[in-house]
């Protein structure tokens, strides 16, 4: 018979919710342990590991709420028939579906309009947005940050046009919005603060944090065009500093360690040489703004893209072993471009950021300019931005140049710059 994976209880105040990212992909084999899916409860992400080994199947969709301890996904062992149990719960279901039909008037008639958490209704208030009307996404509909960032994000959409075929850029809102952040990590003391790079989001560093344990905590920010951030294209670097900026003092981070892959590297040098910040230290992972040059065939490639098999080619590139391409990977990417509107405001992003295939920002005279040392991880093998370009960096920036290494360190060689960020921290 397969294992059973049920949806665990994480709150004392919640008896449902759902699952935020899965990890694994519909049929890939697992280990028991390995982290299977996260759930976020506006405080941390939570991970849900493998109770057992085998072939996971039957993964219960994110969008789906499910009660504390209802199935999520089966683990069956090798050569187990996949489907047999299924039969004997179709009873089952069809009699949950019943109660729930009958449930349903009564809970529309209880309903009591919104019941924002304390971070969703501090980030509403801060930015003059009404709750009314705003449909929740958490358990029981309660409305989460994430909905907020998304009215605020809305509330932009109806102020400018549409993305235009032609490449038009949407223009940026006259006041910066928070943008969607989610602490990784709990712990205690100097928190390191995550930007991921184009065309990511910030689960892009999960596979990082869950390869090696910390003890800090990470907060990830997912960058303005991008993952459940508002989708309007900031001007240029400084006004997309001023987002970051307004998101961390939602959060109300204040000493802190920068970190930033391909152009989140270039974001986060544009966040230490604004000193806005109280940014004790800074590690750039494969940075943008080093050059002029860019795989521009890549930038292109993998928005046009729309299947596994048209999209897997292209994030192959990212790495020097193809195997780093998960299934979970390729699939999060996947459902990236089933989001039009996602894409196109990724497109837009690109032609304002990157115009005829060319890096139009450059960090070197800021890196020059910072008060403390600085790391870059690059490695050797980047197809996406060239390792060349690391040459001649300012005396105060050391390289860590790695072999047989793509465009992604952080996930090719996870517990080295794990270790580099926490040096960075000490020395803090």
């Amino acid at each position: 018979m397969p294992i059973h994976v049920v949806y665990p209880k994480v709150s004392l105040e919640l008896s449902s919710g759902r699952i935020a990212r899965w990890l694994v992909a519909e049929g890939e084999t697992v280990r028991q342990g390995q982290v299977l899916f996260e759930i976020d409860n506006d405080k941390a992400a939570v991970e849900v590991e493998a109770p057992a080994s085998g072939v996971i199947r039957e993964l219960l969709d994110s969008e789906v709420e499910v009660e504390v301890g209802g199935d999520v996904a089966r683990i069956y062992a090798e050569g187990e028939v996949f489907g047999a149990a299924k039969a004997s719960d179709a009873s089952e279901v069809a009699a949950d579906e019943t109660k729930a039909a009958i449930l349903l008037p009564d809970m529309k008639r209880n309903a009591r309009g919104p019941n924002p958490t304390p971070l969703a209704r501090r980030i509403a208030r801060e930015h003059g947005i009404s709750l009314e009307g705003v449909h929740g996404t958490g358990p029981g509909g309660r409305i989460q940050k994430t909905d907020v960032v998304a009215k605020i994000g809305d509330a932009v959409e109806t102020r400018r046009p549409a993305v235009a075929e032609s490449g038009t850029i949407p223009q940026r809102k006259s006041e910066h919005s928070s943008l969607n952040a989610v602490w990784l990590r709990k712990g205690e003391g100097l928190p390191i603060v995550l930007l991921h790079g184009f065309s990511a989001d910030l689960n892009n560093w999960r596979g990082m944090l869950g390869g090696a344990r910390a003890d800090w905590p990470a907060l990830a920010i997912d960058l303005p065009a991008h993952g459940r951030s508002p989708r309007a294209v900031p001007d240029d670097l400084d006004h997309m500093a001023e987002s970051v900026e307004a998101t961390l003092a939602a959060e109300e981070v204040g000493p802190l360690v920068l970190a930033g892959h391909s152009f989140g590297g270039a974001l986060a040098a544009r966040l230490a040489s604004r000193g806005q910040l109280d940014v004790r230290g800074l590690c750039l992972v494969s940075p943008a703004g080093l050059g002029p040059e860019i795989n521009a065939a890549f930038v292109e490639g993998v928005l046009r893209a729309r299947q596994k098999e048209s999209l897997k080619p292209w994030l192959e590139l990212l790495s020097n072993d193809p195997a780093v391409i998960s299934p979970a990977f390729l699939q999060a990417t996947v459902q990236q471009r089933e989001d039009e509107g996602l894409t196109e405001a990724m497109r837009a992003f690109a032609a304002r950021f990157f115009p005829d295939g060319t890096q139009a920002v450059s960090i070197r005279n800021e890196l020059a300019r910072l008060p403390y040392p600085v790391r870059v991880v690059a490695g050797r093998q980047d197809r996406i931005l060239p390792f060349g370009a690391t040459a001649g960096l300012p005396g105060n920036v050391g390289l860590h140049a790695l072999d047989n290494c793509g465009h992604m360190p952080h996930l090719e060689y996870p517990e080295l710059v794990m270790k580099i960020l926490g040096e960075i921290r000490r020395s803090a």
